[in-house]
């Protein structure tokens, strides 16, 4: 098959013929020789092919053609003329000449809006992603596991240790939320899945902001969105433990368990990063960088004398206005996703 072109990852030319095939594809394999014929006699077309079973910038533009083209369900061999859509070797053995000619002699002005229009239905801000990530960051499930353990810790007296446990706890947090937010991200790449994955993820945070302001408002003791009470015992046997390796396990599972306290924020948050690879990942470490920046200041306050049962206390007492607070957050986010989409 023809080697994949693709000049751009995310914005396709307006001006070109864009044939997306998959080397797994029968049908593409029968309709390859066709494209490449008629392109051979017609070198004034110019004619792109863009293989999407292991190439990601083409994976990333079939998302933007399928973001262009919303009602259509699409799957290769897809050929994308100007406005047009010719889907299965049976439409393109029948269309796709006559669709060409009809292209080529058309004016592509209004091709080029449309593309440009509709290419970012979600875009990122970072004013909202600080905003989001200290909502996260300032969530009463991680505070809670972390004065804990630095509550365990003061029998030690030993600032070096609180220092070293405390920071293995930040380090494998901020590790596992990362590696798992990579991980979602790494699917939202997928054909199909984005546009999907964005409507769930603004419907789920939308209906997780509900709840957290309601458990914020009657101060409900058994908040729906919350570290499950089955995990909670795993990680309270090493709360006990004063050790890094410790220290490190607890940050690891509440990283893990913890993201239940404030999914619908997370999960929106990677639904508006996905479009662009590499920046979607540099946003991501840089937002749970964000995320663990209370996590550091509160073991440095403890580190200087502050009490982790006063810190304790105070996370506490303002327990609900955090909650109330990521609630809203949750739901301005959900929004914030879906208004782009169906307009």
């Amino acid at each position: 098959m023809a080697e994949s072109m693709n000049p751009s990852v995310s914005t396709p030319n307006p001006a070109a013929v864009h044939f997306f095939y998959s080397p797994l594809c029968s049908s593409c394999h029968k309709v390859m020789p066709f494209i490449e014929e008629y392109e051979s006699k017609h070198p004034e077309i110019l004619l792109q092919y863009h293989n999407i079973g292991d190439n990601q910038d083409d994976i990333l533009l079939f998302e933007t053609f399928r973001k262009i083209h919303p009602n259509e369900k699409l799957f290769v061999p897809v050929v994308f003329i100007g406005n047009e859509v010719l889907i299965g070797e049976d439409r393109i053995f029948s269309d796709f000449k006559q669709t060409v000619e009809k292209f080529h002699v058309s004016d592509t002005t209004n091709n080029i809006s449309n593309i440009t229009s509709l290419e970012d239905p979600v875009m990122v801000n970072p004013v909202i992603l600080l905003l989001a990530a200290l909502g996260e960051g300032f969530n009463p499930c991680g505070l809670l596991v972390l004065a804990l353990l630095l509550v365990s810790l003061m029998a030690v007296d030993s600032r070096k240790t609180i220092l070293l446990v405390g920071s293995a706890y930040i380090i494998a947090f901020f590790l596992v939320r990362v590696l798992s937010g990579f991980a979602i991200f790494s699917v939202i790449q997928l054909p199909g899945v984005a546009q999907i994955f964005l409507i769930v993820a603004a419907i789920i945070a939308i209906i997780a902001g509900i709840f957290q302001i309601r458990d914020g408002i009657i101060k409900n003791p058994k908040a729906l969105f919350s570290i499950p009470q089955s995990k909670k015992s795993s990680i309270s046997k090493y709360l006990k433990i004063a050790s890094i390796p410790a220290g490190f396990i607890v940050g690891g599972l509440t990283g893990l368990y913890g993201m239940a306290c404030t999914v619908g924020i997370y999960i929106s948050i990677l639904g508006m990063i996905y479009q662009d690879f590499k920046e979607g990942i540099i946003y991501l470490l840089a937002y749970n960088f964000v995320v663990i920046l209370p996590l550091i200041f509160i073991l440095l306050l403890v580190l200087f004398g502050l009490s982790p049962e006063k810190l304790n206390s105070w996370r506490d007492e303002r327990k609900s206005q955090i909650r109330f607070i990521i609630g809203v957050i949750m739901i301005l986010m959900g929004f914030i996703i879906l208004i782009p989409l169906f307009l």
